[in-house]
């Protein structure tokens, strides 16, 4: 498998990280650059999205045992 392979064309938040904290800029530039990031949305991945769905699914689901748990004893 190449390199190439394992990266997207479109930017990613961690390539956004790497700019905004790696890069020595004047306060002009940096003001332009995030009135342009102001516009840059990035798409969950489909792992973040299962990470957020058994998130919530495991809090709802605890919640609900321990309000039966402290409700019952």
């Amino acid at each position: 498998m190449t390199d190439r392979s394992l990266h997207r064309a479109d930017p990613t938040a961690d390539a956004y990280y790497y700019k905004q904290a790696h890069q020595q800029i004047s306060q002009q530039v940096q003001e332009a650059g995030l009135e342009s990031d102001a516009d840059e949305y990035f798409e969950l991945q489909p792992i973040e999205k299962k990470l957020c769905a058994y998130s919530l699914g495991l809090g709802l689901i605890l919640l609900a045992v321990f309000i039966l748990v402290f409700e019952i004893f």
